[in-house]
């Protein structure tokens, strides 16, 4: 006789409680079998067919740009009009809150902005705890060469009164702020690339942990407070967006009767796609999946597919099943002409589509490597079982459910792009944020277009640095109109490194092809600063060498350095006045 030693039942002894366990266990293998039993067959389904063949991404770039560069590309996002537009309305709110609070202001230019711009870009590369420590001259701080372009007090200065929308008229709506920058980068986004029949739809959350009734909320998430953006992306690339709110309504997003107020937003970002011409298929996930929804999108000739959640309104009551059933369990059932699916994997996957089929056997599965489950996993005994004792097993699964991990990624690619290198900042305002992600988002965008017509472009964090020194050598040539090359951009780079101070060493020293750096003649930030360490006048050196002379053994020795150009310059009333003559002498003079 079969003994359950370690199951024993409610009443006293042994073997009052033998045979429960065994009979429970029973009792649930059985209602697994009848549940299984009673799922409806997969169905036959009328999938939803595209009259034009499906395609890739593609870009579609201006006829001029026949050599493209990081800043071109980047330039079409923030267009020298919009660039204007800033300007313009940054200065009038810092005249409007200089005449209130009796601050100082001094206007802000195009070159100016794009220097700040550089510095964000930089600053998101290179990372360091505050805004501060890139201006930071104590030696136990690296050097950031960027910082010379424009001093900490003025940084911060254009951080505290940038705006991007004029602040003398009301703004009906809270993203008004950053509205027309938003809709300038649509409008590019929309018009130089056609993602590829396969976009997926999701939401974004921009961190900001400030007072404000339109964030959220959001447990488990990578950023769980801030402002929600749903997102239309293909692979990374940001084709349309919604700024959503708890409290308002987007005003653009057209309401449609039969959908909920989500359903209403992605059919609003589904629509912005050239249906007319192409075929799109729209992945997403449970939060936005609903039978009514995707039967909308069918009417309207696009495909959608994705995850749903039980609960979901019209659902198939057969296909909330809770049991722990086989693996690869597949059953379905068609509703308003959505297929419903129900797949066991560790546990219950539930999805809605209109372009896939489960009816077809083997025309309808697709191999891949799978991994064992733990065996703390849900359903864990009955999946284990299916690898034996291997790890990994190629094992047959749906299409449909292959094409959702496949395609659904775009949004998450855009996030992670973001995150290696965001721009955002510490602020207070509300609206900052926004304006951060939208110049994440620009610079992604850029970053993709040209990986796209480019192979040789690799990594995101050489194209970012790339155009950070674009946006500076745009400011010290002073030309609006004249693309850079990288080698260009090279030889700038090369001319910073040419020189190297070090506050500890008492000589300083300049090579022999050492040129002057095209930074010195620039009109502001040149002062000059007291410090306590010596070191030799670098314009001395320079005339030295230019003049082939013997230098002396006890060169000229100053403790005045230039805060923007962070060099040792003399300055004396007998000999002469190396600080001036090093920001004043042009090469071309002689």
């Amino acid at each position: 006789m079969k003994r359950f030693g370690g199951n024993r039942g409610r009443g006293r002894g042994q073997r009052r409680g033998q045979g429960w366990g065994s009979a429970r266990n029973n009792s649930s293998g059985r209602d697994n079998r009848e549940q299984t039993a009673q799922l409806p067959p997969p169905p036959f389904f009328n999938a939803f067919q595209h009259t034009k063949p499906l395609h890739k991404f593609t870009v579609n770039l201006p006829n001029d740009f026949l050599s493209p560069s990081p800043y071109l590309i980047f330039s079409l996002f923030f267009s020298l009009a919009q660039i204007e537009i800033i300007v313009k309305n940054t200065n009038k709110y810092a005249y409007v809150k200089d005449a209130g609070e009796g601050r100082q202001w001094k206007e802000l230019t195009i070159k100016e902005f794009r220097i700040w711009l550089a510095i964000l870009i930089y600053a998101g590369v290179f990372k360091l705890p505050s805004i501060r420590d890139y201006w930071n001259r104590d030696n136990k701080f690296p050097e950031h060469k960027i910082s010379t372009f424009m001093s900490l007090i003025r940084f911060e200065q254009i951080k505290r009164f940038i705006h991007i929308s004029d602040c003398t008229t009301p703004l009906p709506f809270w993203y008004s702020k950053v509205n027309p920058l938003a809709t300038h980068i649509q409008t590019v986004s929309k018009s130089i690339c056609v993602p590829s029949s396969n976009i997926s739809v999701d939401e974004m959350i921009v961190r900001f942990s400030g007072r404000s009734i339109h964030t959220v909320r959001i447990k488990n998430k990578p950023t769980p407070e801030g402002y929600k953006i749903l997102s239309l992306c293909d692979a990374g690339y940001t084709y349309s967006f919604i700024f959503t709110s708890r409290v308002q309504n987007q005003p653009e997003v057209q309401q449609v009767t039969e959908l909920s107020k989500v359903g209403n937003e992605v059919y609003h970002l589904a629509s912005q796609l050239p249906i007319e011409n192409k075929s799109f298929n729209i992945y997403m996930d449970n939060y936005f999946s609903s039978i009514k929804l995707f039967k909308y999108l069918r009417e309207k000739k696009i495909g959608a597919c994705g995850t749903v959640r039980k609960n979901s309104a019209n659902f198939p009551q057969i296909l909330k099943v809770d049991k722990k059933l086989d693996w690869d369990t597949l059953s379905g059932v068609v509703v308003d002409n959505v297929l419903a699916i129900l797949w066991m994997d560790n546990g219950p996957v539930t999805m809605l589509s209109t372009i896939h089929q489960i009816d077809n056997g083997n025309e309808n599965l697709i191999e891949r490597i799978r991994r064992r489950p733990r065996e703390t996993s849900t359903n864990a005994v009955k999946v284990r079982a299916v690898f034996g004792t291997a790890s990994k097993k190629s094992l047959p699964i749906p299409v449909v459910i292959d094409d959702y991990n496949h395609f659904m990624g775009g949004v998450d690619i855009a996030d992670q792009l973001r995150g290696y290198y965001g721009t955002q900042l510490p602020v207070r305002r509300t609206w900052m944020p926004l304006f951060f992600w939208l110049l994440d988002t620009a610079l992604i965008n850029s970053y993709l277009i040209l990986k796209k017509i480019n192979a040789n472009v690799n990594h995101q964090k050489d194209f970012r640095m790339q155009l950070a020194w674009d946006l500076i050598k745009e400011d010290l040539e002073g030309n609006e109109k004249k693309p850079h090359t990288r080698s260009q951009v090279h030889e700038l780079e090369k001319q910073f490194k040419l020189i190297h101070v070090d506050p500890n060493k008492e000589h300083q020293y300049v090579t022999a092809k050492f040129e002057l750096p095209i930074e010195r003649l620039s009109s502001e930030g040149h002062f000059p600063e007291w410090r306590e360490t010596r070191s030799s006048c670098v314009w001395y050196k320079y005339l030295v060498k230019k003049n082939q002379e013997k230098a002396s053994k006890n060169p000229s020795q100053s403790q005045l350095y230039c805060i923007k150009c962070n060099l040792a310059l003399c300055c004396n009333k007998e000999r002469r006045n190396c600080f001036r003559d090093y920001h004043t002498y042009r090469e071309d003079s002689n």
